[in-house]
């Protein structure tokens, strides 16, 4: 629906402020603004029912009445904000000049008068576009037909899973074997006899249905009866309920008296058939929790050893049918290509010898383990010569159509994004700005869907814009329409941080990318130029232009300049060349993003650009920031990294509708800059190292001025006792912080938190503060005080047991990094809780040696493992060898190690040598890799050495 109204819901407010006393509209004006708005509502209306199907299933005359209200909706509310910004524009001037401070206010005044004759001309014309729009509307009845006349209904193409060739069942024999691990009874005869709901979750193509079908097929000769239902997005549960009868036992209910029965029957029925049954019932393809609840109302009798599996795309529908949730995971490279080859042999019906590496690689690449997109590519290869296939590499995409397989894929995968609430949408196809494989940052996008308008903050009263841009991300990661992604990337190096919790940004696997650029094109959403087509200029009416990969030369740099582009909202740059922009050009730019630009981008000026909400120019080659960007009064997001700017201008201080800013080490900041910018939400910023201490004084109180902050990453130098003071004072007023990360240097002082009254917001989720060490665990850092922390990086002078206690009841507790000044040996005990440690993913301990120890609890042993850090990736540590050797725990079996978990996948370990022997060291050394060798995961084992020089004197 965002995409068929256009701009709709956030125009019809704006025409209400027009009404508003204070910009004193003539009588005739408003009354025409009211008529226009009770029009615009009734096609309001009618559109939200164009919206709710599919592009394809449209009327074409009811597509292209819908178009044009879309584009009348972009002009009415660029005419609309450009009269709100120039009459709202009340930037005094500070000239001391009396006399010309008069004149300039009366020209003001002029000006207002005449932007009051202009908005009831564009008016005007607004009415008379619109009668237009709407006679078509009745000529072409509209309101009476939406959907295309009845045809031949198609068939739904995910039913050919069902009955897959061998060929294409390639790399399921492993998910089988797991799945049916799951539904065993796990070794307690006393839990035989109960039914076992398992859930299989995973974006389309995955091979979810067919995996579920070949467990079906393998397990139902051991039991009495089975059912395989599909449900799909928008189902008759009768029919469902049928089918679950008929499938159960189709003597029974093969005669037409089923279909007399309702609901409430159906389900009696179904719960009579499995009371004393043993059943497998494989329930397909279901979207919603509350068909779910029918369905599992029927089953819910059937405790005579049945197993149940459902197969769903989004992550909250699996979580709530199960306990037991199975992720789906692409093919491996090695089955990638087994594939391929088998489909491409078996479609042209004879051997195929081994083609060419290249061109199969890059494809196998491009379909990134997704066995719907390898089949579908194979079977577009088949009748092609092999000289042809890299051809089809850099062809592959839904636009192309004319391939019923392209077809049936396409159509797979829009289930998913048709089923998107309608705010999602733009969302979703807003992501057709992002070259293909790049990792998108998730706060700077979502500060692009704010800027869009894609975010309003009326639709949940005391949620925050960040927050409900957060939701939508979230709710796409659930449907799993994108993929998250923890590992960082910093420019074009990549970090990886191994299960820190914090989903850093997404990528859009090749095949969703396909689907949205397809939506994105018929929808005039976003207009993209690439390396793989000529520069050309855009159509006119664009609205969202994206470069990407371009090199513009001389000829095509004029013509840049000179396209029109009064109309585009976004102009974003990635990895292009030769951008020279004249900002007179844009009248409603909202966003403006040019990032990793090879040549310096050449800006005249910022004026005219009152629209701006985000200015992103990494690694954009600016090396100076003009002081006309003061006058972007709108400006939300400032993203500066990886620039060459020395200084802010004093001007940015001037941003007081400033949410995010971004700026690298090496930037100054002017003083006073920061503690005018009390609107910030989200600041990253490190500042620049040129011994003004003063600055850096300044800048640590200022923080504590910044009362709206979520998010903070900073660098600070602590100097003094009195900087230190301020530091604590500024961090204490930071009642609303989410994401609080300070950074210190090896020159910088350590700060030792000794206070007491500080109270941390409950909203907290990330803590790292490398440049405070606390004198112990501070007493709020626990469960009941930060509910909601995940992430957890301190420094304490020493690491007690009841500190390992107090973080192992932290309930969202996935990353633990804990470093202490003075060695010790911790215990880390089973407390007998469930709960204990249950997300924790990454431990890293340093400076004190822990000892697992699970003796303590009354628990048989198998229980209290199964429960103990059940998530655990990732343990780093480093091991004192002359301290262990001491204690008597170098043999490392008295530390428990052989109790991490099964899910352990990797162990690094820094060995310190100092005043140890070298024998005790290749003991120490050698009991690592036993404990590795012998846990049942086998982990990887990464050793390092430091402290060898100091040698225990003999």
């Amino acid at each position: 629906m965002e995409l068929v109204t256009g701009v709709m819901g956030s125009l019809l407010p704006k025409l209400g402020e027009l009404l508003k006393d204070e910009y004193d509209l003539q009588r005739g004006l408003r009354e025409k603004i009211k008529s226009l708005s009770r029009e615009l509502e009734s096609v309001h209306a009618v559109l939200r029912k164009v919206g709710a199907v599919p592009l394809d299933q449209l009327d074409e005359l009811v597509k292209l009445w819908a178009r044009d209200v879309r584009e009348l909706s972009y002009d009415m509310e660029d005419i609309v904000d450009m009269f709100l910004v120039r009459f709202n524009d009340n930037h005094e001037s500070d000239d001391p000049w009396v006399l010309r401070r008069l004149r300039k206010k009366m020209s003001k005044l002029f000006k207002k008068a005449k932007d009051r004759r202009e908005i009831a001309g564009a008016i005007q014309s607004i009415n008379e576009k619109l009668q237009e729009v709407s006679t078509r509307r009745a000529r072409y009845r509209v309101d009476s037909f939406v959907t295309k006349p009845a045809g031949p209904v198609s068939i739904d193409p995910r039913l050919q899973a069902l009955y897959k060739r061998s060929t294409e069942l390639t790399g399921v024999d492993g998910p089988m074997d797991r799945i049916i691990n799951m539904l065993s009874p796990r070794d307690d005869i006393h839990l035989s006899d109960k039914k076992k709901i398992i859930s299989i979750v995973g974006f389309g193509g995955l091979g979810k249905t067919t995996l579920a079908k070949v467990v079906y097929d393998k397990l139902k000769p051991d039991f009495d009866c089975g059912a395989f239902v599909p449900v799909g997005q928008n189902p008759d549960m009768k029919k469902v309920l049928r089918d679950i009868l008929i499938d159960l036992d189709k003597q029974k209910y093969k005669h037409s008296i089923i279909m007399k029965l309702n609901e409430r029957q159906l389900i009696d029925e179904i719960k009579d058939l499995v009371e004393k049954k043993r059943c497998i019932v494989i329930i397909d393809d279901i979207w919603d929790k509350k068909s779910w609840e029918l369905i599992r109302c029927a089953l819910q009798d059937s405790n005579y050893g049945s197993r149940v599996v459902v197969t769903t795309r989004i992550s909250e529908v699996a979580t709530h049918v199960g306990c037991y949730v199975y992720k789906m995971e692409p093919l491996s490279h090695d089955d990638s290509e087994k594939l391929l080859y088998a489909t491409i042999a078996n479609a042209e019906g004879k051997c195929l010898a081994r083609p060419s590496a290249v061109a199969c690689e890059k494809i196998l690449n491009k379909c990134d383990g997704v066995p719907l997109s390898i089949i579908t590519i194979a079977r577009l290869l088949a009748n092609k010569p092999e000289e042809d296939w890299s051809e089809v590499y850099n062809s592959i995409g839904f636009g192309h159509g004319g391939n019923s397989v392209v077809e049936n894929t396409r159509t797979i995968l829009s289930f998913s994004y048709y089923d998107l609430p309608s705010h999602l949408k733009a969302c979703f196809l807003y992501l057709n700005i992002f070259s293909e494989d790049v990792v998108i940052e998730k706060n700077l996008l979502i500060w692009k869907w704010i800027a869009e308008g894609f975010v309003h903050d009326e639709e949940a009263a005391g949620v925050g814009l960040f927050e409900l841009g957060e939701g939508c991300f979230n709710a796409l990661i659930n449907r799993n329409m994108i993929q998250p992604v923890e590992t960082q990337y910093q420019g074009h190096q990549s970090k990886a941080r191994y299960g820190e919790g914090y989903v850093y940004g997404c990528r859009v696997h090749d095949m969703m990318l396909d689907l949205i650029c397809s939506l994105s094109k018929e929808e005039n959403f976003v207009t993209l130029v690439d390396s793989h087509e000529q520069v050309e200029l855009p159509p006119s009416n664009a609205r969202r232009l994206a470069l990407q990969s371009i090199n513009i030369k001389e000829q095509n740099r004029i013509q840049l300049a000179n396209m029109g582009m009064e109309q585009v909202r976004s102009f974003l740059a990635n990895r292009c060349a030769g951008i020279s922009l004249e900002s007179s050009h844009f009248r409603v730019l909202r966003v403006l993003a040019l990032e990793y630009c090879k040549d310096n981008v050449i800006f005249w000026h910022f004026r005219g650009l009152y629209h701006l909400r985000y200015l992103g120019l990494v690694n954009a080659g600016i090396t100076e920031l003009p002081k006309e960007v003061g006058d972007l009064i709108f400006l939300q997001t400032l993203d500066l990294r990886e620039t060459f700017i020395l200084e802010l201008p004093e001007s940015v201080g001037l941003l007081t509708q400033l949410l995010c800013l971004y700026v690298d080490h090496g930037t100054r900041i002017p003083a006073d800059l920061i503690g005018n910018l009390t609107s910030l939400q989200e600041l990253c910023i490190r500042p620049a190292d040129n011994n003004n201490f003063n600055d850096m004084r300044q800048f640590v109180k200022a923080l504590g001025r910044l009362r709206e902050l979520r998010v903070l990453q900073t660098q600070i130098d602590v100097l003094d006792d009195s900087m230190e003071k301020d530091l604590l004072e500024s961090i204490e007023n930071l009642h609303k912080i989410r994401y609080l990360e300070i950074l210190g240097t090896s020159w910088g002082m350590n700060i030792t938190w000794t206070r007491i009254g500080f109270i941390s917001t409950r909203h907290l989720k990330r803590l790292c503060l490398e440049c405070i060490e606390f004198s112990r665990l501070p007493f709020w850092i626990n469960s009941s005080s930060l509910p909601y922390l995940s992430f957890i990086n301190v420094t304490v002078q020493v690491v007690q047991e009841k500190d390992m206690e107090t973080l192992g009841m932290l309930p969202e507790l996935y990353c633990l990094k804990l470093y202490s000044r003075y060695t010790n040996l911790v215990s880390i005990k089973h407390t007998g809780n469930g709960g204990y440690f249950q997300k924790l993913k990454f431990f890293k301990i340093v400076g004190s040696s822990v000892r697992f120890d699970l003796s303590c609890c009354d628990c048989s042993g198998g229980e209290i493992k199964s429960s103990f850090m059940p998530s655990l990736e990732t343990f780093e540590t480093d091991v004192h060898v002359r301290f262990l050797k001491d204690a008597n725990m170098l043999g490392f079996d008295k530390l428990g190690l052989e109790n991490l978990p099964s899910s352990l996948k990797r162990i690094i370990v820094v060995i310190c040598c100092r005043d140890a022997c070298d024998a005790d060291v290749e003991e120490a050394q050698a009991a690592l890799e036993h404990a590795a060798d012998i846990h049942p995961n086998n982990p990887t084992l990464k050793i390092d050495r430091y402290g060898e020089e100091i040698k225990r004197p003999l």
